[in-house]
């Protein structure tokens, strides 16, 4: 359903510009996110406009976006690859409407088209969702838009192994506050190989922080003040987030759980 922007309230919610209609209480905003590497790994922050939803690939990171790269095959053009659960990824390129090297130009694949496909995507991803962004000629900049949500909370299930999680809310993700430290589930330990961690992308590495017992080190004393998640070679809980725009992987050592995040505003 479309909202006519008729009259704009512009407020600020972590750093998105955020804009209320005055027909409903949808807001509705974007957040650009430059990146600089071949590979980034981006969060959704927002759902559909009107549904609060899931929204379209094609919605979400609309073409011809500054430094954008497109292409006959996954190969030349920009890709979009999403994890899947188990292994593996679901990968989409920004087909410039010739499939295949020297194929003929064909409307209907002018857009992402997922590989081993010819046409223009109908996918869709949650809000909260997380994907790689494959750069052929970075830097690029994303303009991301969307509704903003807001539900009092949102869910997602963690599996054994290895997750990508980034928020659901037009905010930045709380390591310790607002996110998987609170959560009934998890499992913690005295340093980051038995503990689960979260990894966030930095540069062309990674930060880690690990879920503490509070014991530092094996054998090491409890200390209540490192009893959370805390960044490898610290001794305290950190107060870090993973920022808006952005995604972490999350490697869950034990059985699965039910991540539960709270809205962290109030519209």
């Amino acid at each position: 359903m479309k909202k006519l922007m008729t009259a704009l309230t512009v407020c600020a919610v972590a750093g998105f510009a955020v804009a209320q209609t005055v027909s409903s209480a949808n807001v509705v905003g974007y957040n650009t996110v430059t990146l600089t590497n071949s590979s980034t790994l981006v969060g959704l922050n927002f759902c559909s406009v009107g549904t609060a939803s899931s929204i379209a690939i094609t919605n979400l990171v609309p073409r011809g976006q500054p430094g954008m790269t497109g292409g006959a095959d996954s190969g030349v053009a920009d890709n979009i690859q999403v994890l899947i659960p188990g292994g593996g990824y679901t990968v989409y390129y920004n087909c410039n409407g010739n499939i295949g090297k020297g194929g003929k130009y064909v409307a209907a694949a002018d857009g992402w088209v997922m590989v081993g496909t010819n046409v223009v995507t109908s996918d869709l991803l949650p809000p909260g969702a997380a994907f790689w962004y494959i750069a052929k000629n970075p830097p690029v900049t994303l303009k991301l838009a969307g509704q903003v949500a807001n539900d009092a909370t949102k869910t997602k299930q963690i599996v054994n192994g290895v997750n990508l999680i980034a928020n659901g809310y037009a905010a930045d993700l709380p390591i310790t506050t607002n996110a998987p430290s609170y959560l009934k589930g998890g499992t913690k330990g005295a340093d980051s190989g038995v503990a689960d961690t979260i990894q966030v992308q930095s540069g062309i590495g990674y930060t880690v922080y690990f879920f503490c017992n509070g014991n530092i080190g094996k054998g090491g004393k409890y200390v209540a003040a490192a009893d959370g998640w805390v960044m490898v070679g610290t001794n305290v809980v950190t107060s870090d987030s993973v920022p808006a725009g952005k995604s972490a992987w999350y490697i869950n050592q034990g059985p699965a759980f039910t991540w539960t995040n709270t809205v962290p505003y109030s519209l």
